[in-house]
């Protein structure tokens, strides 16, 4: 048995298999694209093609999911449905607040229907997932492919009250209950530990666009150094265009101006995470690389971050310290008085 799984506020996980893909491209306005939309990828084995984009929201939601059925589970699946077939074992339950403090740090009646949105576009996304395994003593390989669902059935409920004023509908808001059902392939590997942890925080701060991409993608990155002598861990990821659309500059025409964007956002990313030294372009082995140093080591990362200005305490604290701040304002008052 496994012991008890307890997690913070703040944190999401979410299936490495979909990490490295662009499904989830940034947006700075506006919604995510509808069209028809097929993505190829050379940074993982296979692609994963989708119905629709995704925007870094719905990741955050996706991955606040994934991390809540973990708990629930407790790390073990039911004894009756060991390889949760049956939507009910994979059925997440939460409340409207408790969504909106990992996702948000925030409550009102603008968060819960950024929240309603984003569920419903993943509802709707049905993603392709080709994944090869190799067998190297044979010299064979496998294709696997699967037409996935994210997210199965959402059912929300509120308690409807004899409210007049529109202030106390919008405090309702957090109480609603939600019942989501985890699609099978990624609650599946959830339970198989197939997932990185992301702190929800630190890819808040970070936005919708580009920078939190590029961000994604390098915590779902595996080919770093399995060992560095200084601490810290360094890879260099080729520009080609294929990896160009996985870290999401693919929109652009010329190299050159994606790799502009890299060393922006790099920027950027660099300045939110302590634990990211440098993210940026440079020219090696006769061509353009994204070269990335960072902490090595997921818990010396996680200690990199503690001190970070982006934590938010969660929706709770921030009232308390609402409250803290209005007495302190009312004893100044008063002392002017």
């Amino acid at each position: 048995m496994r012991g008890m799984v307890v997690l913070s506020r703040a944190q999401g996980q979410c299936p490495r298999d979909a990490m490295l893909h662009p499904v989830w491209e940034p947006t700075t306005s506006g919604e995510p694209a509808s069209d028809e939309w097929l993505a190829r990828c050379l940074l993982g084995q296979g692609w994963v093609g989708g119905t629709g984009k995704l925007t870094m929201l719905d990741l955050r939601v996706w991955a606040a999911l994934c991390a809540m059925l973990r708990e629930q589970l407790n790390g073990e699946p039911p004894s009756d449905d060991p390889t949760l077939d049956r939507g009910t074992s994979r059925i997440v339950q939460a409340t409207g607040y408790e969504l909106a403090d990992r996702v948000l740090g925030s409550e009102g009646g603008r968060q819960w229907r950024s929240l309603r949105r984003s569920l419903a576009r993943l509802r709707t996304t049905t993603i392709t997932v080709r994944i090869v395994e190799r067998d190297q003593t044979l010299a064979i390989e496998t294709l696997h492919e699967g037409l996935v669902g994210l997210v199965g059935e959402i059912w929300t409920a509120t308690t409807r009250l004899d409210l007049t004023e529109p202030r106390q509908w919008g405090a309702l808001k957090g109480t609603a209950s939600l019942q989501v059902e985890l699609g099978r392939w990624p609650a599946q590997q959830v339970l198989a530990d197939r997932c990185t942890w992301l702190d929800l925080d630190l890819l808040r701060a970070l936005g919708q666009g580009l920078p939190a991409r590029l961000w994604v993608a390098l915590e779902g990155w595996a080919r770093w150094p399995a060992r560095s002598f200084d601490g810290r861990e360094e890879t260099a990821i080729g520009l080609g265009e294929p990896a160009r659309e996985s870290l999401g500059v693919a929109r652009y025409s010329q190299p050159r101006q994606a790799r502009a964007a890299l060393n922006r956002a790099g920027q950027r990313l660099i300045a939110v995470d302590p634990a990211y030294e440098f993210v940026g372009c440079d020219r090696r082995g006769g061509g353009w690389c994204l070269v990335v140093r960072r902490v090595s080591g997921s818990r010396a990362r996680t200690q990199a971050r503690q001190a970070a200005p982006w934590h938010s305490p969660g929706i709770a604290a921030a009232k308390r310290q609402r409250a803290e701040r209005t007495k302190v304002r009312a004893a100044i008052r008063a002392g002017l008085g």
